[in-house]
């Protein structure tokens, strides 16, 4: 080897550790830079012409595990998805409350519970009537908070996915410029590395907010996927995602989705911070809303329902309708009420100041109840009429109104049975909004899958328009939501209505990820299903919103006296006229004139109806007996008693049921004057006790009753239980679903962090092998420049010889 090869081979020899220290050098500055992995310069031999030449440096990579990376990439985006949901439950269970929390629905809902407990006991005292009022006040802004503050968290949720969409945005930007410059650089033959950490660096956090795959090409340049491949985010040039907020977020309504290239991505994602938002946001949030809103629902149903069934005391002077009506809507009813004008002390204006109201009334309308009422004798005392269409009834000359419902049973648009009271919301606690010229399915998973149900048919009825004749909507159990919705626009298009027309009559809404049928008229409409649709669907006419719009009746909190007692009696009747012989035929009874003909006095109530036959050979006591051997009214406590009275001289007939529970009778030989109701004066001889407190004990029963049906909502099934148990199961179910967001985000939060921990072991900087490696390059630094020293002593030898 010439002495110039030497030097030569010294040099490379030179460069290269000072390449390596320089490299170790960077190594030790940069150990605590987040994101930095240490560099390693490769080293080999270089020769010419077969002979060795020295050292040089080779490639300088960095010591990184792409295994280890690409898994905590994905280990990163669930992380990301458990962080939000995690995030979004606390504040959800914050709302709602814990199961021991004061501020709880549960809770609200049990301290109402014992107002209307002392309500029951001193229904007399003004204080435990106000209470009540104060505690029910308190559950419905409890209701319209958790309605509300739902909402705004959903508000929250759109701002927040704007942020990430924007910051996903910067970063597929970020790596794209990454991307030129490790090619520029690559072309160039330099090192890449730097270029590479920080593209990494970005990758990571990407990675939390969405779902990454990504594929290296050969010129060092990054191609990203989404969705398994599915979605190009970058290659050569990014492609942007794109979010629109919404306005403002309403209890049944859904957002905007997430787009690329103009196409909607959001059922996609996979994992991520936008995969647990838009979770929250359409599928969380909304069924937790719909598990208020089944609560609310039933809460005001059941007070209603036992509130309508009352009077107070002194009654009222007028009763007045929460339900929009129209005089031509058909009413589906059976059985019948009972309407009487009193006075306050609660007695009869008149011996005829009441009467019974058959229904269905003729015509089988809104208009139909309205005639029947004033054409009754009550009519002469209280009128009945439609003020801003909502049913009132008035006394006359300051009379008081009092009604009981009996068995009457209206059937409402979406197939429910309330009382006649009841169902127009005449005396309501609860006040909501009441119609139903909207009626509304319960959430679904999906618009295009089979419901399953079994075919058959329903129809649509309303008081006008091209339904006033109803219509008839056939399916089948394949049909899907939109199969039923195109199904009933056909039926319409069938009765004369315009395609545009039926479009909007009929339409399906996104909640969230779900979705509801809706069907819309002009006028009250009326579902009547054969089959198991309408139940497989959950129509109602009670709309997503309900539990951000109750309140206490205005004229309650005005009048806390109105809360109802007792009840119009209907469990007490007596006859007016006497008889002087009980066992003999009752005079003028019957028939007059031939041929003989039996009447028929029957018995109706929470039973199955009785009729006792009667004609001119019935005695008072055949009455009595009848009833008495009657094992049906025997069984519902209702007994007849014959007694004399010493005033009249002669029997009466009293007839009760112990157990105060209203019955009523109907005559057919009415109106004919040989009727036994007229001939006896069979009727009541009173309106109200002052002291009847059953309507209020029945009220606070209310909270006991563990029958009432809650239907299914997302995280809760389908269950008979009282209103205090299912407003705790929401509490709990919302607590259990923070606990798992919590320990599913600890897991993924510790999982990520033992994938970073190994990651940075292997490609983090260890000071120890760093300050081994520098003495290492050190020493061969030293040793070539001891080498060049050398050679050019041997050269200015070889010249001084020369």
């Amino acid at each position: 080897m010439s002495l110039t090869q030497a030097l030569n081979t010294a040099i490379t020899g030179l460069n290269t550790a000072q390449t390596r220290i320089a490299i170790t050098s960077s190594n030790i500055s940069n150990v605590n830079t987040a994101g930095y992995s240490r560099k390693i310069a490769g080293q080999e031999t270089l020769t010419l012409d077969g002979i060795g030449a020295g050292s040089q440096v080779a490639d300088i990579y960095r010591n990184v595990n792409e295994g280890l990376v690409r898994e905590v990439r994905g280990e990163l985006g669930k992380a990301g998805r458990e962080e939000v949901r995690f995030e979004f439950f606390q504040r959800v269970q914050t709302l709602f409350g814990t199961p021991q929390s004061d501020a709880a629905i549960s809770q609200r809902i049990s301290d109402l519970a014992d107002a209307f407990e002392q309500l029951g006991v001193t229904p007399d005292q003004t204080s435990p009537r106000i209470e009540a009022i104060e505690s029910a006040i308190q559950v419905m802004e409890s209701f319209e908070k958790l309605s509300t503050q739902l909402q705004d968290m959903r508000d929250d949720i759109d701002d927040q996915i704007t942020d990430e969409v924007d910051t996903a945005n910067t970063l597929l930007s970020q790596i794209a410029d990454l991307n030129t410059g490790i090619i520029r650089l690559t072309n160039l033959e330099q090192p890449t590395t730097e270029l590479e950490d920080q593209r990494d660096q970005k990758l990571n956090q990407l990675s939390k907010i969405i779902d990454i795959t990504t594929f290296t090409r050969s010129d060092g340049s990054m191609v990203i996927y989404s969705a398994a491949g599915a979605n190009t985010l970058l290659d050569r040039t990014p492609n942007s995602l794109s979010f629109t907020q919404t306005a403002g977020f309403e209890p049944g309504t859904g957002g905007s989705g997430l787009s690329l290239g103009g196409v909607d991505i959001t059922d996609t994602l996979r994992t991520g911070t936008l995969k647990g938002l838009f979770e929250m946001r359409d599928s969380e949030i909304p069924a937790l809303n719909d598990q208020i809103n089944e609560l609310a629902g039933e809460l005001r149903d059941a007070i209603n329902e036992e509130h309508n069934k009352g009077t107070s005391f002194p009654p009222p002077t007028n009763l007045s309708g929460n339900r929009t009506v129209a005089t031509s809507d058909p009413l589906t009813a059976t059985g019948a009420f009972r309407v009487a004008a009193l006075d306050a002390d609660g007695q009869l204006i008149a011996s005829d100041s009441w009467s019974d109201i058959a229904l269905p009334t003729t015509p089988a309308t809104v208009q139909g109840i309205i005639d029947a009422i004033n054409g009754s004798d009550a009519g002469t005392y209280l009128t009945a009429s439609l003020i801003d269409n909502k049913l009132v009834i008035e006394g006359q000359d300051g009379n008081r109104v009092a009604i009981n419902e009996l068995d009457s049973q209206i059937t409402t648009g979406d197939g429910r049975q309330q009382g006649m009271s009841h169902y127009f919301g005449l005396n309501d606690f609860v006040a909501t909004a009441k119609s139903s010229d909207t009626i509304t399915s319960t959430a679904q998973s999906s618009s295009t899958t089979a419901l399953n149900a079994t075919a058959s048919s329903f129809t649509i009825t309303a008081g006008s328009g091209v339904l006033v004749g109803g219509i008839t909507v056939n399916y089948t159990a394949t049909d899907s939501l939109e199969d039923v919705r195109d199904s009933i626009r056909t039926a319409l298009q069938g009765a004369g209505m315009t395609v545009a027309d039926s479009e909007s009559t009929a339409f399906i809404v996104e909640d969230g990820d779900r979705y509801r049928l809706v069907v819309e008229y002009t006028a009250n409409i009326s579902i009547n299903d054969s089959g198991t649709m309408s139940a497989k669907i959950g129509l109602t006419e009670d709309q997503p919103s309900l539990a951000g719009n109750m309140n206490v009746s205005s004229a309650i909190q005005n009048d806390p006296s109105r809360i109802v007692r007792g009840q119009m009696n209907a469990d007490t009747y007596k006859t007016s006229n006497a008889v002087v012989d009980p066992d003999a035929a009752i005079p003028n009874l019957g028939p007059l004139v031939p041929p003989p003909l039996n009447y028929t006095l029957t018995v109706s109530g929470a039973f199955t109806d009785v009729d006792i036959d009667y004609d001119t050979t019935t005695s008072l006591q055949d009455i009595a007996d009848a009833i008495n051997n009657s094992a049906t009214l025997t069984d519902n406590n209702i007994t007849a008693d014959v007694i004399f009275d010493s005033q009249a001289g002669g029997y009466k007939l009293s007839i009760t049921d112990a157990d105060g529970d209203p019955f009523y009778f109907s005559d057919d030989g009415l109106p004919a004057a040989d009727a036994i109701t007229t001939v006896l004066g069979l009727g009541i001889e009173f309106g109200v006790h002052e002291g009847d407190n059953s309507a209020a004990l029945s009220l606070s029963n209310t909270f006991e009753r563990t029958d009432i049906q809650f239907e299914a909502t997302d995280g809760l099934s389908s269950k008979r239980t009282s209103l205090t148990d299912f407003a705790a199961s929401i509490v709990a179910t919302a607590a259990t679903r923070t606990k798992v967001a919590e320990n599913a985000y600890e897991f993924q939060s510790s999982l990520v962090t033992d994938l970073s921990t190994r990651i940075q072991n292997e490609a983090g900087v260890n000071l120890d092998e760093e300050m081994s490696d520098l003495i290492i390059f050190q020493r061969a630094y030293t040793a070539s420049a001891q080498v060049i020293s050398t050679v050019d002593e041997m050269f200015d030898a070889l010249l001084n010889a020369v």
